[in-house]
């Protein structure tokens, strides 16, 4: 009698994840005339200004095709920091909707995550105009590069679930945050390597600094597209295993809690 009821309530959960996805690009875009030319402008922009000061201002020592070495950073760690800051507090922000109607409350920083998603795909096809334009050249080994947002991928949803659980018991949890994302913006190698790291850093440190899965991730990214070979042992390794502990204990984490959010709001 229960498993008719199961495959019953799938599409329904599919219909809810659909809606809250189409909810996000609607609030994202609400009265704004260029609408998703935004998600091109925002790196562009960035971009520019870290090309303008990495590159006249303090110029940079010798790295090949500079913008694309920047851009490769800029949106991984751009992904990370729209994940963390919208699911921080999307379990508080629909408190209505909890109280009103029965979902798995895991939908809401799904929803969040493949949004996120979209508007990376759109960003990289960005990425690829740089490359084709700047003449990057083309290997076999660009099949590692989708593994990197894969793992990219599972620390966000794992460190969102986290965050959106804290955030209902401990409001300062989004304060928190915001301020964590800044201080990970200079941890993490956008506007440098990790090679830089790894010849000036103690072993120690330079250890300690790969528990920053995003840093072993752009370094992997650069390492396939800009060098045309597979990502350090080390440094890719660390990120993927620190990205599978994030998910799996967010998971966990946030099963635990998860019937209880709707109480403490």
């Amino acid at each position: 009698m229960q498993r008719p009821h199961v495959s019953a309530a799938r599409p329904t959960y599919r219909s809810a994840l659909a809606n809250l996805i189409l909810k996000d690009f609607r609030v994202r875009y609400r009265n704004m005339s260029l609408g998703i030319l935004w998600s091109l402008l925002n790196p562009l922009v960035m971009m520019g200004v870290l090309v303008v000061v990495f590159s006249v201002v303090l110029p940079e020592q010798g790295v090949p095709h500079f913008p694309v070495f920047l851009l490769i950073g800029l949106l991984a760690y751009s992904f990370l920091s729209q994940n963390l800051s919208s699911m921080t507090g999307c379990i508080v922000e629909n408190e209505s909707v909890l109280k009103k109607l029965y979902f798995p409350r895991y939908l809401l920083p799904l929803s969040i995550l493949l949004s996120n998603g979209i508007h990376a795909l759109i960003q990289l096809a960005l990425l690829v105009l740089f490359i084709v334009v700047l003449g990057v050249p083309w290997s076999w080994s660009y099949l590692w590069y989708p593994l990197t947002w894969v793992a990219l991928m599972c620390f966000s949803l794992g460190a969102g679930l986290w965050c959106a659980t804290l955030c209902v018991f401990y409001r300062d949890t989004l304060y928190l945050v915001q301020s964590f994302l800044s201080v990970l913006f200079w941890l993490t190698p956008i506007f440098y390597s990790l090679g830089m790291v790894r010849d000036n850093a103690p072993a120690w440190a330079y250890r300690l600094y790969l528990l920053n899965p995003v840093a072993g991730l752009v370094d992997a990214g650069r390492a396939v597209i800009l060098h045309g070979r597979s990502p350090d042992p080390l440094a890719f390794g660390t990120a993927c295993a620190v990205s599978l502990a994030a998910l799996l204990s967010g998971l966990l984490f946030f099963r635990r809690y998860q019937y209880r959010l709707s109480d403490r709001i």
